[in-house]
């Protein structure tokens, strides 16, 4: 338990120390622990369940197992995923940092073929 009050320790730290050009990566970080937490809790409740009722409710582990796998959980940790990517540690996530246009402005399909 002392470990996990030291984790936390560190981490509200990590999240007061950053700074105001972080900002984008401090809310990525916070939803990232809330689902982790949300997941945990969830956990310790089922467990907690098995532990009263002294047999586990094994179709609600199955279904809560299968939400955690369905496609809106695998996008949300691709989101994840991506957002702590920031290669040039500006504070910004590289995937929402607005791109300069070549060509012109023109997409792929409005380019002639001399453009390509």
């Amino acid at each position: 338990m002392l470990k996990i009050s030291q984790w936390f320790g560190r981490a509200g730290k990590y999240l007061r120390d950053m700074t105001k050009s972080h900002a984008a990566m401090r809310y990525i970080v916070w939803y990232a622990a809330m689902i982790v937490i949300c997941v945990m809790i969830y956990v310790a409740a089922w467990i907690y369940d098995w532990s009263t009722k002294m047999h586990p409710d094994l179709v609600e582990l199955r279904n809560f197992l299968h939400e955690i796998s369905g496609a809106a959980w695998i996008a949300v940790i691709g989101f994840l995923a991506k957002s702590f990517i920031d290669r040039d540690e500006n504070g910004i996530p590289d995937q929402y940092e607005e791109k300069k246009e070549d060509n012109n402005g023109k997409s792929t399909s409005e380019r002639s073929e001399s453009d390509v």
